[in-house]
């Protein structure tokens, strides 16, 4: 509904470019993307209410992979991007972390039913994703979906370093449902 937050918000399916059949390989924007203030930027605190909507709304029942590309906004002193949350991520200063738990742990207590599991690759928002980063994300996304694992891959806003990573692949977008 307009107006209304969907979570998980830009979610997108990619197969093969030489096959037309589905993998279960989907992209998406951090939890509490589609949620923006009254000038239109998105709001700085994530309630944790919001991220278990945005779980519950993944793709894959159970042992869903979580391929994160998050890591900081550009600039020698950006902010996380797990700044939004009760959790933090891989690149997150020691001073960033205070009395939060990992993405991991976060959803280990409150998920444990659904087996996911993340994987980090942060990189920096707006910016390129370097080609070791890319080679890294590629072969993780591969292995894990060789052994039948639904793989959601995310960034910021689900649109530019993850398709940066899917065309890396040689994958494009799969508009069936």
């Amino acid at each position: 509904m307009l107006g209304e937050e969907m979570e998980p918000f830009r979610l997108r399916r990619w197969r093969p470019k030489s096959s037309r059949d589905g993998i279960a390989l989907f992209t998406c924007a951090r939890p509490g993307r589609s949620k923006l203030d009254r000038k239109g930027r998105p709001i700085p605190e994530v309630p944790d209410a919001l991220v278990h909507k945005w779980v519950q709304g993944l793709p894959g029942k159970r042992k869903t992979v979580i391929v994160s590309l998050l890591g900081r906004k550009p600039g020698e002193n950006g902010k996380s991007e797990f700044s939004f949350y009760s959790f933090y991520g891989a690149w997150d200063a020691a001073e960033e972390c205070r009395e939060r738990i990992s993405f991991q742990e976060w959803l280990d207590r409150w998920h444990s039913e659904r087996f996911i599991q993340v994987v980090e690759h942060p990189t920096y928002d707006l910016c390129p994703v370097p080609p070791d980063t890319l080679n890294a994300a590629a072969s993780d996304i591969t292995r894990f979906l060789l052994t039948g694992r639904t793989v959601v891959l995310m960034d910021s806003g689900g649109i530019s370093r993850t398709e940066q990573v899917c065309r890396h692949s040689g994958l494009v977008h799969d508009p069936s449902p």
